[in-house]
């Protein structure tokens, strides 16, 4: 039996899949990632793990086509946010590579959803293993998949432990006074052991508006006269009502520490007299 031109397209479809995945079997991408924290606390940086993808691609024959990068870029984030992980799709589209090679499989994601959610999207529609150079773990097995999806679960509950003990140490710092966590105030700026400690230029801004708040100058005409000199916000743009307002509510500008923290469904709000200098009265 002949069968449908119908079956024979498919045929002839399933024959040039075949032969673009034979051309590329050998060919692989290396996906490296890496948070502020975990750079400076553990030293696993990105060149680390690019040393080790190279090396590991040389041992087993594979051409490495690219070392795509996420830098700074939490593993609680999903891939498919990720501008890095996007340029790995779009060469696993582009029929680039068959196997996307990673130092950790955690270098994916640490939330279990994430990460076996992403391989086998990668798997099932492009085609392409995970293979990891430190776990000698094959995903395109099933085993290999189960094992995955147990070191993935593994580095999800490692996360939530690490966020709970990060957490409870800034409350806990927070009660006894202590800069917990947020951006810098302007007019001050991080000691040596994580405090806060003046900075004279920008506290005298600080001051100024708290001055010309008390004499009676609304927000908007705070915001103009500063804006009109020049002067920086702390990230350096433009001032604004709000901005100005954000200042002077600021308990930490009067020596206080504030902070209300939210976890677990448990809300506490911390206000204490704080550890750091007043920049007024």
């Amino acid at each position: 039996m002949v069968g449908s031109k119908r079956v024979t397209r498919l045929k002839r479809k399933a024959s040039v899949v075949a032969s673009e995945r034979a051309v590329v079997v050998n060919k692989a991408v290396g996906y490296v990632r890496v948070s502020s924290s975990e750079q400076a606390q553990h030293g696993f940086g990105l060149m680390t793990q690019e040393a080790a993808i190279r090396a590991f691609a040389e041992s087993q024959g594979y051409e490495l086509v690219e070392v795509v990068t996420d830098a700074a870029v939490s593993g609680a984030t999903r891939p498919a946010e990720r501008a890095g992980f996007g340029r790995v799709v779009e060469l696993a589209e582009a029929g680039a590579f068959s196997v996307l090679l990673v130092w950790k499989f955690d270098r994916l994601a640490r939330q279990i959803v994430y990460a076996v959610t992403a391989a086998n999207e990668l798997q099932e529609r492009h085609g392409v293993q995970l293979r990891s150079v430190t776990e000698p773990i094959d995903t395109a097995t099933p085993m290999g998949r189960t094992v995955f999806a147990i070191l993935a679960g593994m580095a999800e509950q490692e996360r939530q432990v690490i966020t709970e003990r990060t957490f409870l140490g800034r409350r806990e710092k927070a009660t006894r006074g202590g800069y917990a966590c947020g951006a810098v105030p302007l007019g001050y700026v991080a000691d040596r052991e994580g405090g806060l400690a003046p900075d004279a230029e920008s506290a005298a801004t600080v001051r100024r508006i708290f001055a010309l708040r008390k004499d009676g100058a609304t927000l908007q005409s705070i915001a103009s006269a500063l804006n009109g000199e020049g002067v920086p916000t702390s990230r350096g743009g433009k001032w604004w009502p709000a901005t100005v307002r954000y200042i002077v509510d600021n308990p930490k500008y009067r020596g206080e520490s504030e902070y209300l923290f939210r976890w677990n469904g448990d809300e506490r709000h911390v206000q204490r007299a704080g550890t750091h200098a007043a920049l007024v009265p």
